[in-house]
């Protein structure tokens, strides 16, 4: 039975070509060699998309670095990078990779911090001082001050030092000395001054801002005074009469009542044999006030005799009179009483 011929649409029987069976190898081999290119493409595609330039910054180092790894970890494993105890890594080794990426890697340091008078040693690898204040919970005041600065990057063997500034005002009082006014009384012998006023200190107080670096200060500012309370004047008289004896031994001579103790060389603390006018102390040599008698001048002292008014004494002042003594115990046997003192020659003050 022979073959039908082909049948075409609406049974129109078609032609048969004799060249049919020799055109479909060709196309297939098309076919093949097409999808052979397309996974060529794909390929090159992929290699493209995995290829990967990235930057690895090793203690602030940094080199170029091609790879087709998916991670931070992959990639310091082909460039032999080994973290040690406390090293930190950023990105985190986990994390995934993109052109121009950046991994950085920061050694742990040891260094010390100073703060609150106390010292820590530590090791941190973190990137600045203010980075590794924030880790170790140390809060810095408005007005503290840390040394390097907050940016400043660290370094093996690093001191970091944190200054707590504060401030404080205080207030402080001072005396204000009070003014003496004098007036000489004729009517009053000379030596005896009499009190008016007894005169008052008057007080300023001043208002300092202190500036406290670990509770040292280091600057003190004043920032206001007042005056809490006035001074009072003092107002004293002074005996401005001159006794003159009248008769017998010293007459006309100049009379002063006054008060007299005894001393003697070596007697107590601050008193030795020199006298103020260059004398030898002891006996015949009397301390005065030279306001009242100028040194040099000689005396007769009723009880005591003939002296010289050669020294002074701190206690000495107004009417009183210190008389000297060879010994201690002449000294305490003649104790205090009043005298009366004859200036026989009045020395005149240059």
């Amino acid at each position: 039975m022979a073959e039908a011929p082909p049948v075409l649409a609406r049974g129109v029987p078609a032609e048969v070509s004799p060249d049919m069976n020799k055109k479909t190898p060709i196309s297939l081999t098309a076919v093949i060699l097409a999808a052979g290119l397309t996974v060529l493409l794909v390929a090159a595609g992929a290699h493209a998309v995995l290829r990967k330039e990235v930057t690895v910054v090793v203690a602030g180092r940094a080199r170029q670095h091609v790879t087709y790894s998916r991670t931070v970890g992959q990639v310091l494993t082909e460039t032999e990078v080994t973290l040690g105890g406390g090293d930190e890594v950023s990105p985190s080794l986990a994390a995934g990779l993109s052109e121009g990426a950046r991994i950085v890697i920061r050694r742990a340091v040891p260094l010390s911090i100073t703060v609150d008078g106390k010292i820590f040693r530590v090791t941190s690898a973190a990137a600045t001082v203010r980075d590794l204040l924030h880790r170790r919970g140390i809060v810095l005041g408005e007005h503290d001050k840390v040394y390097p600065a907050a940016h400043s990057p660290l370094w093996q063997g690093a001191t970091i030092r944190v200054l707590r500034i504060t401030h404080k005002v205080v207030a402080e009082r001072t005396e204000i000395p009070f003014r003496v006014i004098s007036s000489k009384d004729p009517a009053t012998p000379r030596g005896i001054v009499r009190v008016k006023q007894p005169g008052r200190t008057g007080i300023r107080e001043r208002l300092f801002r202190l500036t406290f670096a670990d509770r040292v200060v280091v600057n003190r500012t004043l920032v206001g005074e007042r005056i809490v309370r006035t001074p009072l004047d003092r107002v004293i008289s002074l005996g401005a009469q001159v006794l003159i004896v009248s008769r017998g031994q010293f007459a006309g001579k100049e009379l002063i009542l006054m008060v007299a103790t005894a001393y003697s060389p070596w007697c107590c603390p601050g008193v030795d044999n020199a006298t103020a006018f260059g004398m030898r102390a002891g006996y015949g040599v009397v301390a005065v006030d030279p306001a009242i008698i100028p040194l040099g001048s000689r005396l007769y002292v009723e009880g005591y005799g003939y002296a010289i008014a050669g020294d002074t004494g701190g206690s000495i002042k107004g009417l009183r009179i210190d008389l000297g003594f060879d010994t201690r115990r002449e000294a305490i046997r003649f104790g205090r009483r009043p005298v009366r003192v004859y200036v026989i020659e009045r020395r005149v003050r240059k």
